[in-house]
């Protein structure tokens, strides 16, 4: 499945909501309620979250 298609700096990615939690170190929980308040970037393709990820 091919990743979410945008124009962003290479100190970014989008990562799905697995590896999102994982590098997070939340629960689906609490991913859900920062995409809720707006806290996180993110896009929704199919039945599937992609949250944009800064890396440091």
């Amino acid at each position: 499945m091919d990743k979410p298609q945008t124009e962003i700096d290479k100190t970014s990615q989008w990562l799905n909501s697995k590896d999102t939690m994982r590098q997070l170190k939340v629960s689906s929980c609490h991913l859900m309620h920062m995409r809720q308040a707006g806290k996180i970037k993110h896009k929704k393709q199919g039945n599937s979250f992609w949250y944009l990820i800064e890396q440091k």
